[in-house]
């Protein structure tokens, strides 16, 4: 190995060296396991995505990051205890969920910082390794992931659970309303506010497109975004730059719609796209021009997937948190036996970096 080959291999991709020098050192090992959970949620297997994502929660909320924290060091623990597979466990596939629980009961439940609250990220968080175990084994049968379903299925029932019972701690952001068609009446100017003056410049945009990309972590600002693409970048490139083109085409298709200006400009049409694009272009199929639009188009039908189950859960006052990117990539990557000859498959458990798949595929064409 070449010395910038080595260098890469602390930093770049995976990470191998790292993952390889932690491997005698327990506590440090399972610090990094977490951290790559952390990044596992944009199918990022790398450390320093984690800490960055992390690093973008704390900056925007301490509590929020305390959630999200505390939740992937439970469920990694949880998988340890119970001795799931540990070649799983370090790759921090039993750590995504995990965080994403933490980071959403982090987001509402109500007050921050409460004894009550905190437990329940830990029984949530734990929860969710437990139910990731079950739906991995079951979605084996068609050789593909269950991807973030043990999140959605965790937080929502608890929701549901927490609207009715004394302690549920469930605060003003989950809040049922009797059904309504707003449809007519919806503003579609981009605003950071309901009462706030918008406009739809670049500005607005961007907010939108890099928002986008932070609120797949519960974190509602331009700057969060900012430092989650650049923890995807350190990871692959290919897919910080699918990153923003998902994030991008889930905006469009809000505005298309003519869906509420409040909720684009603060990137909720963007965050499913965006991981769905990213899946799609590159991580399971190899890249190559036909999976860049197919990654497009995945990113497009699942913000129709979000406009769907948003208005269906939302008199309910639950969100549809990553829902609309487990079904559209979950429609997709079962594409892959209808075009065989169109698109290379990358089983779940070769998945490194889109990068690596493109020269593995380049190799197998001229070995």
């Amino acid at each position: 190995m070449t010395g910038g080959s080595r260098a890469a291999g602390w930093v770049d991709g995976t990470a191998p060296l790292v993952q390889e020098r932690l491997a005698a050192l327990p506590p440090l090992a399972f610090v990094e396991s977490c951290l790559r959970g952390v990044g596992q949620v944009m199918f990022m297997n790398n450390p320093f995505t984690g800490l960055l994502v992390l690093l973008a929660a704390w900056i925007h909320d301490p509590w929020l990051g305390f959630g999200g924290t505390l939740g992937v060091a439970v469920s990694t623990l949880v998988a340890i205890a119970m001795g799931f597979d540990r070649d799983a466990v370090r790759a921090g596939l039993f750590g995504f969920n995990g965080v994403l629980c933490g980071l959403a009961l982090a987001t509402f439940l109500s007050p921050p910082w409460d004894g009550v609250s905190t437990v329940w990220i830990v029984v949530v968080s734990a929860g969710s390794s437990l139910a990731m175990a079950g739906l991995a084994a079951l979605f084996a049968i068609w050789g593909v992931p269950p991807f973030t379903l043990a999140f959605n299925i965790s937080v929502l029932l608890f929701l549901v659970t927490g609207l009715n019972v004394a302690r549920g701690n469930v605060g003003e952001l989950v809040s049922p309303a009797s059904p309504a068609v707003t449809g007519p009446s919806v503003s579609t100017v981009l605003r950071e506010s309901a009462d706030a003056v918008g406009s739809t410049d670049a500005l607005a945009v961007l907010n939108a497109v890099f928002r986008g990309i932070a609120q797949l972590f519960f974190v509602n600002s331009i700057l969060g975004g900012v430092i989650v693409l650049v923890a995807i970048a350190v990871c692959s490139r290919i897919a910080a730059l699918f990153a923003v083109a998902g994030s991008a085409v889930g905006m469009l298709v809000g505005m298309a719609l003519g869906a509420d200006g409040v909720a684009i400009y603060n990137g909720l049409w963007g965050f499913n796209s965006y991981d769905a694009c990213l899946a799609i272009a590159g991580v399971f199929y190899v890249l190559s021009w036909r999976s860049a639009l197919l990654g497009l188009a995945c990113a497009g039908y699942t913000a129709l997937l979000f406009g769907a189950i948003g208005s269906f859960l939302g008199p309910w006052g639950l969100p549809a948190m990553t829902l609309p990117f487990c079904l559209g990539v979950l429609t997709f990557v079962m594409l892959r036996d209808a075009a065989p000859h169109r698109f290379t498959w990358v089983p779940p458990g070769e998945i490194t970096t889109p990068e690596e798949h493109r020269r593995r595929d380049r190799e197998a064409v001229r070995g």
